[in-house]
Parts: C-alpha cells; sequence; structure tokens
C-alpha cells in the first residue's frame, strides 16, 4: 500500500520485523503497509470508538491481513497488554497534549516498549520536554511535507537526551544536528509565520509595551540565528 508522505515518513522510523501498536489508526493504512511492506508480524491496531473500529476492520478485511493486524477498541495504550509482545508504538495525527496523556496514563508500560514513533499535529516542544523529562531520547527524528504542511516525526528511545538550549526542544535536537534535508525550508517556514504573528501584533493597540510582541521577537530572532548557522554549516 501506498502511503502519503506523512505516514510513509513515520513508516520509515518503524524497524522491521516490529511487531507494532498503531494508537489512533484510523483507516488502518499504516498497519496494512507495516505488514505488507516492513515485514511487520503482527500489528495491533487501536481505535476508541466502535465507529473508527469498524472504519479500520474494512480495510484489513480488504487486504485480507485478518491474521496478522488486529484492530482493537480500547483507550489508547490502555488497550495493550504485555502479553501482546509489542516492540513499538506509534501515535500518530493526534495532538501533543493528547499524547502527553497518553503517556501519562500509560505510566511504567512505556519503558517496556523498544521504541516509541510519535508524530504530533501540535505542541511538540511540550512532548519532548515530557519526554526529556522522564528518561527518553531522539535517536532520530524527521521531517516530511505534505502539500503546504511540515510534519515533525520523532523515534523515542530509553536514554539521556542532550539539549543544548531550550529553543532546540521547539526545533528538535536531532532535527538540528542530523541537518535533515527539509530543515532550511522549514526554518525559514517557521520564520514567516513568527513574521505574520509579529506583524498583527505590531498592528494591535499598545504595541510596543505587549509582552507577547517582546517574545515573538526574541524567538524570531533566536530562529534567524539558528537558520544562519544551519545555512553556514555549523
Amino acid at each position: 500500500m501506498k502511503l502519503k508522505p506523512r505516514l510513509s515518513g513515520v513508516a520509515s522510523l518503524v524497524p522491521s520485523g516490529s511487531v507494532v501498536a498503531d494508537i489512533g489508526t484510523d483507516h488502518a493504512y499504516l498497519p496494512v503497509h507495516l505488514v505488507k511492506e516492513k515485514s511487520c508480524p503482527r500489528v495491533i491496531a487501536v481505535e476508541k470508538s466502535p465507529g473508527n473500529c469498524r472504519m479500520a476492520m474494512e480495510t484489513v478485511n480488504l487486504f485480507n491481513l485478518n491474521h496478522q493486524v488486529e484492530v482493537r477498541c480500547g483507550d489508547g495504550l490502555l488497550a495493550l497488554q504485555e502479553a501482546d509482545g509489542v516492540d513499538v508504538v506509534v501515535i500518530a495525527g493526534l495532538g501533543g497534549k493528547t499524547i502527553c496523556r497518553m503517556l501519562i496514563a500509560a505510566g511504567d508500560r512505556i519503558r517496556g516498549y523498544k521504541r516509541m514513533v510519535l508524530q504530533p499535529m501540535g505542541d511538540l516542544p511540550l512532548v519532548r520536554r515530557w519526554l526529556v523529562a522522564h528518561g527518553f531520547c531522539f535517536p532520530e527524528e524527521k521531517l516530511v511535507k505534505e502539500k503546504e504542511h511540515f510534519y515533525e516525526i520523532i523515534a523515542v528511545e530509553k536514554g539521556r537526551q542532550e539539549v543544548v538550549e531550550p529553543l532546540f526542544l521547539e526545533l528538535g535536537p536531532t532535527l538540528l544536528k542530523k541537518k535533515d534535508p527539509l530543515l532550511v525550508p522549514w526554518l525559514e517556514h517557521k520564520l514567516k509565520l513568527y513574521e505574520k504573528v509579529i506583524g498583527g501584533l505590531l498592528r494591535s493597540r499598545d504595541a510596543s509595551d505587549d509582552p507577547r510582541r517582546r517574545y515573538f521577537l526574541n524567538r524570531y530572532e533566536r530562529l534567524k540565528g539558528v537558520l544562519e548557522d544551519v545555512c553556514r554549516g555549523k
């Protein structure tokens, strides 16, 4: 099954041959791809609502993969059991706060997985901060562009993550270190977003005294410095 760039990027960080749980599987396209293209012997596709579970089951039946893909109704990581033997957990397409709540609810069981592949739809700095504070590192991070949108995908494993400065938790320490191919256009895109926000604040009353304006100007200048360093090969 050919995936769109976002899910293809997620799949690229799943080691071949892993037993995988895809939390919030939606149509179960990723589990089908992992079985057919990455030799994953078993994938548990988790959805919370019965309607979404039926939708996922339709895809699994279409590809005749019931013997390898199990659709399971349940609440996030709480739907999994130790006996499932899951190596890799994928949580893609959910908000960053929702992902953090799932990780917190799962407790120590998340330390039993070899890897988690996370693709938050927002609040990714929050997710990174939580993971670093709880003893996880990011051996791989990946940028993907689908149409006009950039998506950040992180592979998470147990270990100590070195963070030179807090801004890198927003930008992705491994993205910066390994110079992702999309790093420069992504940083340029983020700068344009900051420019729009700052422009809007400048048009408001008492803009010079607005702490939000000072905050965004500071972030903008620091981000601009990071882009300059990347372009100089630092």
